[in-house]
């Protein structure tokens, strides 16, 4: 039926074979039909994973088509919400991916979303090959007490407020009652939210961060942030004065 691939550009990955049925008599035809018919491909996401597999598709066989389809409006998927807009030069890669769009042979539907405006079996029935290549959009809770309280967010949330993701324009975090922000996480995006609560708001302005976020960041009374993992935030989270704001 198919084959699960997983990409480390993306946490979910899977492609769909249409499955074909073959009897003695028609497999020659079958076979030199399928070589001359134009494979026709759908990918399911418009990030950094579905471009690249389109990019493959579209350079490993001759007349392929391929569809991009994604929920959003506009296509890049992380590079769009994901990356700190401080960091253009990560960002080259959208030139990449806009001459994959650009080919007569690869079209982008936004605004398509898998499961209400249609069903994966429908995807199936009209494509060679199906490649869901969205990523992860929701957060993994911790099952620590009070992580649902009010001024704490995933940093899911807070990078896509400040990239301006139309899911999180409304998020608001508050960032006026306190002087110190605690990050869970010594990774890239958890140096990206430090930096950016922390960096000059004259030196973001030059970017291409949300307006609202600029805003915010501008009024922000923020001068301190804890970087820490999740046995430390257990042990700061036992110091309610200590731990005034958690991203």
């Amino acid at each position: 039926m198919g084959r699960r691939l997983l990409l480390p550009h993306t946490r979910r990955l899977m492609l769909f074979l249409r499955p074909m049925r073959y009897s003695a008599s028609a497999t020659a035809t079958a076979t030199a039909g399928s070589l001359r018919d134009p494979l026709h491909v759908c990918v399911v996401g418009s990030g950094p994973a579905g471009f690249y597999t389109a990019e493959k598709m579209l350079k490993g066989r001759e007349g392929v088509r391929v569809d991009i389809i994604d929920r959003l409006p506009t296509p890049f998927g992380l590079v769009r919400s994901g990356v700190a807009p401080d960091h253009p030069e990560t960002k080259i890669v959208v030139n990449q991916f806009s001459r994959v769009a650009a080919n007569p042979r690869c079209s982008f539907f936004g605004n398509v979303t898998l499961g209400s405006d249609l069903s994966l079996s429908e995807l199936r029935k009209t494509y060679d090959v199906v490649v869901l290549a969205y990523g992860a959009e929701s957060d993994r809770s911790f099952g620590i007490p009070g992580e649902d309280l009010r001024g704490i967010h995933s940093a899911r949330e807070f990078v896509w407020w400040y990239n301006g993701h139309p899911d999180m324009c409304n998020l608001a975090p508050d960032l006026t009652n306190t002087d110190s922000a605690v990050v869970l996480g010594q990774g890239n995006v958890a140096l990206d939210v430090a930096r950016i609560l922390l960096r000059c708001t004259t030196e973001l302005a030059s970017t291409d961060i949300a307006d609202y976020a600029l805003d915010a960041l501008r009024s922000s009374t923020i001068r301190f942030t804890w970087l820490g993992d999740e046995a430390q935030y257990r042990q700061l989270a036992q110091q309610r004065n200590y731990v005034k704001f958690w991203v």
